[in-house]
């Protein structure tokens, strides 16, 4: 698509640079809308079943799934507070422990130059994400008020939601508002595909690694797959990089054969989440080659730490459905113009012959 600079094209250069400046400006809300784009795509999925189903008016589906929801909330609050945030230090310190007999192994054997070094550097890596995710679950129940926040948002946007389209509608097509109110329903659109893709992708890490630690003994099992859940929630890297840590805890207490189990394990795990999980979730949505959206890890992960693994696919979905609605508009305009000289062109008076 050639840029030219017309007034069309202007006003969405200034509308984008809007938009960026109102993500930096309100960055420290995101988590209130992570919860709210959840709880909106939940329970709009749950209400349009009901409503397509049973008949029910999508207000009484919602508040029906609002009082069901509400239960499910004072039940893990209480679990969170009376079970979860107790036991995060203990998960902690057992994950410690573990990566803590990881680096006396090393050095017993006397890998201290190279081999230690890359080692250490990994394992700390590793360390570090699974501490600050887990440090995070842990937090969760201090910030319940981004959840009740997030949870009356969404049940107000469903229940109005006829409203705010008719609202859209009444925008111009072109005018500021429509396409700032456009762009943010692509970033909605990214968490809502970002989460279930890594939540998906974890639980079968997770459930698919489990009887690999039964069989083989392993100790603090519920801290291991705490590990493995938390890390198969990082984009791409975890489960390789989990894989890699617990093939080396394996060869730690099983020796070589530890060590083989753990490398076929993420061989096939890896290959369920790289050619069915992703691409079945993902297809539908934005198609981008592989070396796209490594090297935007890679350079994320780089300005931004852990929280760049989870802005890198967002932010490339967003920019590339921003990119693929310019380009519809100038078609449409180009369209425009060529039936324009159609019109006048089949209107013309014809010359005597």
């Amino acid at each position: 698509m050639r840029m030219v600079f017309t007034d069309r094209n202007v006003r969405r250069i200034l509308v984008l640079a809007l938009f960026l400046t109102l993500l930096f400006l309100f960055r420290h809300l995101a988590v209130l809308l992570v919860f709210f784009v959840l709880f909106e795509r939940a329970l709009g999925v749950g209400a349009k079943w009901l409503h397509s189903r049973f008949h029910v008016p999508i207000a009484a589906a919602v508040l029906g799934q609002i009082v069901a929801a509400l239960g499910v909330i004072v039940l893990l609050v209480f679990l969170g507070y009376t079970r979860v945030v107790p036991a995060v230090p203990q998960l902690r310190g057992e994950l410690e422990g573990q990566f803590h007999h990881l680096r006396d192994w090393l050095h017993a054997r006397g890998w201290d130059a190279t081999v230690n070094e890359h080692a250490t550097q990994g394992l700390e890596r590793a360390q570090h994400y699974a501490g600050n995710v887990v440090g995070f679950l842990g937090s969760i129940g201090k910030s319940a008020v981004y959840v009740v926040i997030g949870l009356i948002l969404s049940v107000v946007f469903l229940i109005e939601n006829p409203e705010l389209e008719r609202w859209r509608e009444s925008l111009g097509e072109d005018s500021p508002a429509r396409i700032l109110v456009r762009y943010f329903s692509y970033l909605c659109d990214a968490i809502a595909i970002t989460a279930k893709l890594q939540v998906i992708v974890a639980l079968v890490n997770t459930l698919l690694t489990l009887p690999v630690l039964l069989l083989m003994g392993f100790p603090s099992i519920p801290a291991l797959m705490v590990f493995l859940f938390v890390m198969g929630l990082i984009p791409v890297v975890g489960g390789i990089v989990s894989g890699a840590v617990m093939a080396i805890l394996a060869y730690t207490h099983k020796g070589m054969m530890g060590v083989g189990v753990f490398f076929a394990s993420t061989f096939i795990l890896h290959k369920i989440e790289s050619y069915y999980l992703s691409p079945r979730l993902t297809a539908q949505h934005v198609k981008l080659p592989g070396f796209v959206i490594i090297t935007s890890l890679i350079l994320f992960e780089h300005l931004f730490g852990l929280v760049g693994l989870f802005l890198s696919f967002p932010s490339l979905y967003v920019a590339a459905k921003i990119r693929e609605s310019w380009r519809d508009a100038e078609r449409e305009r180009e369209d425009e113009a060529r039936l324009s000289g159609l019109m006048r062109l089949s209107r013309a008076p014809v010359a005597p012959k």
